[in-house]
């Protein structure tokens, strides 16, 4: 899947948040970013553009950070930037691109420094969901193993490896049983 995002405006403070909420509508809510390219172009007018490719099978929530910062001298404009840049990013967050730009107003001498990221974030697996999956995966093997026949299944050892109740174990077998003879 190709992304493209784009915004411009006089102001660095309305570019980036358009660039924030059309991240948000158009990037989907799973998938990993495997390609990036950002552009920033400094001046009269401020424009970023993304051109972004997703992989949809990805078990990922793409994301774009972008942040800003002024100040007097640019030593300092780029140090705030990079505090308000690793406020985004978490242990788990695998950065793909980023792009700095920096830029000093004729007039009041102003520096401001804008920073795009762009990341994948691993989604997290409700665990419970991901157990009882599991649980009835292989459960439904060892019937299928066993001709369908729960009688020959230990439920109270089952329950006590899978760490659950008997009537869990009971239920989940109910449950592949009738899959079964649907």
């Amino acid at each position: 899947m190709l992304v493209l995002l784009h915004s411009e405006s006089a102001s660095v403070h309305e570019c980036l948040k358009t660039i924030s909420e059309l991240s948000k509508m158009k990037l989907p809510p799973q998938g990993k970013i495997t390609t990036s390219k950002i552009k920033i172009s400094t001046g009269a007018f401020l424009s970023i553009s993304l051109a972004l490719t997703i992989d949809l099978a990805h078990q990922y929530r793409p994301g774009i950070a972008a942040e800003y910062s002024v100040s007097g001298s640019k030593e300092k404009a780029i140090e705030e930037l990079q505090e308000k840049l690793n406020s985004h990013i978490t242990p788990d967050i695998e950065i793909v691109d980023f792009q700095l730009e920096t830029y000093t107003t004729p007039v009041t001498r102003r520096t401001y420094a804008i920073g795009v990221i762009v990341f994948n974030k691993p989604r997290k697996v409700h665990s419970e969901d991901y157990m009882l999956q599991n649980r009835r995966k292989v459960l439904a093997k060892v019937l299928e193993l066993l001709n369908y026949n729960p009688k020959a299944l230990n439920i109270s050892e089952l329950a006590r490896m899978f760490g659950v109740s008997r009537d869990t174990i009971y239920n989940d077998i109910q449950q592949i049983i009738k899959n079964v003879e649907v």
